[in-house]
């Protein structure tokens, strides 16, 4: 059950960086570095979960990495620091 619930909120979280971003690119306030961040934070991030598998994780301990994942990526959109010149 517990796992359910960590899985829901962090969707929703992904949600917000997701609306956060989009509202940026949309306003014109994104930078190029930003955007590039937005890819290749995914391709790293799993490469990161995969390794956590290799060395005998489980599903929780990635939702737990992706959790401060997305929590860095709030707290650095919601203060206004994006990656690269402003």
């Amino acid at each position: 059950m517990l796992a359910w619930y960590s899985l829901l909120i962090l969707m929703a979280d992904t949600l917000q960086v997701i609306d956060m971003r989009l509202r940026q690119i949309a306003a014109g306030t994104s930078t190029a570095d930003e955007m590039f961040l937005m890819v290749t934070e995914k391709l790293d991030a799993a490469a990161e979960a995969r390794t956590i598998f290799i060395r005998g994780g489980d599903c929780g301990d990635v939702l737990d990495h992706y959790k401060k994942i997305i929590a860095g990526n709030v707290d650095r959109l919601s203060a206004g620091k994006m990656v690269g010149p402003a």
